[in-house]
């Protein structure tokens, strides 16, 4: 020991720094061209740095390119020193599976600092996630979802009789439908009643879903410095937003806290739980950092894939012919602003569900891999075995393509949900996830979908106002940038 410290003393700093250098970049080369990852394709600088796949998320596209990448390298892609990409369907249980022992990788520990506090979604630690998760699932039973179904219908109501509004006399109104989709909180932000977006939400949110989708890809040690790095203004500009979004979620809980009403929402719940441990009431942070998670994890993924059928339908006459059609068998006569579509007779649609189903497999919200940590001692998956500590993913945009479990896959085909059994397409379906961390409210999203959707195409004519294809932006989620679209009130087929 004595001889160590003796060696310290006397080599120079600049010569310590030149073998702590010549350490690092033997490591790198190691791990890049020896590990037991080397032999699995990829880009050739994800071999040697993470700085690849921070490019891709950095420019907005991270589930396209490794789209691409799977389509040239096959399965396996290796996109990071030790991260490996599996575009493979029988690789989904085995890692996200409810017995695979496989956790959520550091990605996410990002999104638990710029939270208030973590949150169910982003915990990486599983009792942490278990315990939260007895006190808000609750709030996504049935009949919770069926109570809170007259508060949804009112706020749809609102939506319709905004659009009822801009197209009396006959007329047709222009309207960007990103702008009008926002029921977190249960009570709008307000976007309906000034018919904008005063509060600068959706820019805020966009901006901290790119950064942190891209912060999470960096060296741990660079994360604290990117709010200086003003030579890309991307980084402080996104890092203001998360701080943004906080104050943004933390007055609007407090509104609601003093709204004093019987109103059943998911913040009311949250005001009720009781911590499943102690039987105490939940923190008043704890409830404000879910409420935050409710934006975007709820409303905003929720509103995006909305957006997402409105685009795509408003582009195909096809496809919104026999869509309102079934709207107008199935409720007859119901033209009025008033009117909502009831969940019950929705549910049962098969042209509306299939346009659904085939709008989340084409463009899923969630299109990124997910990150998780290969257990200790290593996991064989799809057939290759991946030693233990190794990040993967399995990216859902590439599942969703693959044409051994949907024909012809860059096709928009609603027959595929209509024509058989859809189960066969249901196995390689998970726009929610799957196993423990699926989404907890994917219920509550698939009845907000499809009331607001079955309501909007019964009442009103949509045609999209460009020809351009559109253009997409991807951060944790893959968004649309605009949804301009031109509406009028419709003409029901005949005998409705």
């Amino acid at each position: 020991m004595s001889a160590l410290v003796s060696f310290g003393e006397r080599i120079s700093p600049y010569a310590f720094l030149a073998v702590v250098a010549v350490l690092v970049i033997l490591r790198t080369l190691y791990r890049a061209l020896f590990s037991p990852l080397s032999r699995i394709p990829g880009p050739f600088a994800a071999k040697f740095s993470s700085l690849w796949i921070v490019h891709q998320c950095r420019n907005a596209r991270r589930s396209m390119t490794l789209l691409q990448q799977h389509e040239k390298y096959g399965s396996f892609v290796r996109i990071a020193p030790n991260h490996v990409s599996i575009s493979d369907r029988s690789a989904l249980e085995t890692i996200y599976g409810h017995q695979s022992g496989f956790i959520k990788g550091p990605f996410y520990e990002d999104m638990s600092r710029f939270s208030v506090e973590p949150v169910l979604f982003n915990t990486r630690d599983t009792r942490v996630h278990q315990r939260k998760k007895k006190y808000l699932s609750p709030a996504f039973s049935a009949k919770n979802l069926s109570d809170y179904e007259p508060h949804m219908s009112a706020q749809i109501e609102k939506f319709m009789t905004c659009m009822h509004r801009h197209t009396q006399n006959d007329g047709e109104f222009q309207l960007d439908f990103n702008e009008y989709c926002d029921y977190a909180f249960g009570k709008s932000f307000g976007f309906l009643d000034k018919e904008e977006d005063h509060l600068n939400l959706i820019t805020t949110i966009d901006g901290r879903g790119e950064v942190l989708n891209a912060l999470g890809h960096l060296p741990s040690s660079l994360r604290p410095l990117m709010k200086y790095f003003y030579l890309d203004p991307f980084w402080p500009k996104g890092l203001k937003a998360t701080s943004d979004l906080a104050s943004i979620g933390t007055n609007a809980y407090y509104q609601r806290k003093d709204q004093q009403d019987s109103r059943k929402d998911l913040l009311s719940f949250l005001f009720k739980a009781k911590d499943p441990d102690t039987g105490s009431p939940l923190s008043e942070m704890e409830i404000i950092a879910e409420s935050i998670s409710f934006i975007v994890g709820g409303s905003d993924t929720t509103s995006s894939t909305m957006t997402n059928v409105v685009d795509i339908v408003s582009r195909s006459p096809e496809i919104q012919e026999p869509l309102t059609m079934e709207l107008d068998n199935a409720f007859p006569g119901r033209m009025s602003a008033g009117w909502v579509a009831d969940f019950q007779t929705v549910n049962q649609l098969p042209v509306l569900n299939a346009v659904v189903r085939e709008t989340m497999r084409f463009k899923p919200t969630s299109s990124t891999g997910l990150e998780r940590v290969t257990p200790a001692g290593g996991t064989l998956i799809a057939g290759k075995f991946i030693p233990g500590g190794t990040l993967v993913s399995v990216p859902t945009l590439s599942i969703h393509h693959d044409e051994t479990a949907f024909t012809n896959p860059e096709n928009f085909d609603i027959s595929r949900w209509l024509d058989g059994s859809p189960s066969d397409h249901l196995n390689s379906f998970f726009p929610f996830s799957l196993g423990p961390r699926a989404c907890i409210g994917r219920n509550f999203a698939w009845m907000e979908m499809l009331k607001t959707l079955g309501t909007i195409f019964k009442l009103f004519s949509i045609e999209r106002a460009t020809t351009l294809d559109t253009e997409v932006r991807e951060g944790f989620f893959m968004k649309n940038s605009e949804c301009r679209v031109k509406i009028k009130k419709r003409v029901p087929n005949m005998g409705s």
